[in-house]
């Protein structure tokens, strides 16, 4: 496939209607507003990746063909980064996307990658997504990843399966997908001081005190047994993040017995059900503090902390408390918007750099939902390089629970414990030595 080809097909993606309304759309929503705590960093933003191991050798040609037709339904991601004066907006790249099969990453937002924000490369049977933080969340790049996985995997396996809810080419997509989430609020009383900072008194872990940002990370691969697990989980009124998140403090509080600091489960929560536009694919994740106060010693402390815990994340679900949450991350962004020099932002957003959340960081993206298709997919693993202490990222598919350690410290001590943990409540897993790794920095 030639690259003029290439062209003319990722051209044609924007005369679809959805293309047009994307074009159309994209002016009135080109300033980047809740994304802004991932630019403006001196060295960029590291990659988030999505790093997909099938079960067959990849097809690039096909892998092409189901970009260009995914991209027919997510236009947006076609945007890219342009710095006008001290800010930076999105507006349209009329270059196209190409996949690459290479070992290492691209860089995203430079000429390797067309300046585009999101990137797609192979490798054997490994498929990676690489998308930038500003662009979209999680959630924002999740359903463009099942619409791509639905039209490789089908058009290589050479049958259509019907699968639930992925969004397909020709499907319209709504103008909320575009939009600043943080703008248009809806009008709620907003409770002053109701949620404790917990932060300033929670355990930080010793092996963070040493860190640097340019410095490789290190990841550590378990992959659980949904069932097993799931019914250690049920039996402890514990969704799957919960379980996990406590099962890390019983790890920490096993490695550091002499601790009283409360360890801290810093679960990312999603924001959206408390704004207007809650199907923007921008940026519109923060965390909910869980504390720990003693170590969980017995099941009926599981359970105890469990349905605490379930509690806490209900209260801070709530439309009003989500505004609250929102007022504290827009009087960032507010202090950062006015700044009226690129340079003062830039030693604005550094101690970002270096920043560290008590105890550890736990984000679940739930289930990737693909019904029979998932059979063709062996494992998924999300993970990004360059944050300080240890963070855990989730994601569930084919009956198993994908568990990514991320550590900017290479001991081993507390996967060693939390593995322990697994198998002393009989939840099966399979897990992988230690991994040196690192994301590449964007171009902004």
């Amino acid at each position: 496939m030639t690259t003029s080809i290439k062209r003319n097909a990722y051209q044609e993606l924007f005369n679809t209607p959805n293309g047009k309304t994307y074009l159309a759309e994209l002016p009135k929503v080109s300033k980047i507003f809740s994304g802004q705590s991932f630019l403006y960093r001196q060295h960029g933003t590291r990659s988030m990746v999505i790093d997909i191991r099938l079960t067959d050798v990849i097809d690039q040609e096909l892998l092409q063909i189901a970009v260009n037709r995914s991209l027919q339904r997510y236009p947006y991601l076609s945007s890219m980064l342009v710095r006008e004066d001290a800010h930076y907006n999105l507006t349209h790249d009329p270059l196209p996307l190409i996949v690459a099969q290479q070992h290492s990453l691209r860089v995203l937002g430079s000429k390797d990658v067309n300046y585009h924000l999101i990137d797609i490369t192979f490798e054997q049977k490994r498929l990676f997504v690489s998308y930038h933080h500003a662009l979209v969340d999680g959630r924002g790049i999740m359903p463009f990843v099942r619409t791509l996985l639905y039209y490789y995997i089908s058009s290589k396996v050479g049958l259509l399966y019907g699968v639930p809810k992925v969004n397909l080419a020709n499907d319209p997509l709504s103008l909320d997908e575009m939009q600043e989430p943080f703008s248009n609020l809806p009008e709620l009383k907003i409770p002053q001081n109701s949620i404790q900072d917990h932060g300033e008194n929670s355990y930080s872990l010793p092996e963070s005190r040493a860190f640097d940002p340019q410095a490789d990370s290190y990841r550590f691969e378990t992959v659980i047994d949904q069932t097993s697990f799931m019914t250690f989980a049920k039996a402890h009124n514990a969704t799957p993040a919960i379980a996990i998140g406590i099962m890390l403090e019983q790890a920490i509080h096993r490695a550091h017995p002499k601790t009283t600091d409360p360890v801290m489960v810093n679960l990312a929560s999603d924001l959206r059900s408390g704004i207007t536009y809650q199907k923007t694919a921008r940026n519109c994740v923060n965390s909910i503090s869980l504390p720990i106060n003693t170590p969980i010693t017995t099941d009926s402390d599981f359970t105890e902390t469990a349905t605490a815990f379930r509690k806490q994340i209900q209260l801070q679900k709530k439309p009003e408390y989500i505004l609250q949450t929102i007022n504290k991350m827009q009087q960032l962004f507010d202090t950062l918007d006015a700044l009226d020099s690129f340079q003062e932002k830039q030693k604005m957003m550094s101690a970002f750099d270096t920043n560290l959340i008590n105890t550890f960081v736990l984000s679940y993206s739930g289930q990737l939902r693909l019904g029979s298709l998932e059979k063709y997919i062996d494992e998924v693993h999300t993970y990004m390089s360059g944050t300080n202490g240890l963070s855990v990222q989730m994601l569930a598919a084919n009956q198993k629970l994908f568990i990514d350690i991320l550590q900017s410290f290479s001991s081993d001590i507390y996967v060693k414990e939390f593995r322990n943990i697994l198998q002393e409540n009989h939840i099966k897993y399979n897990s992988l030595n230690k991994k040196t790794f690192q994301t590449p920095y964007s171009l902004f």
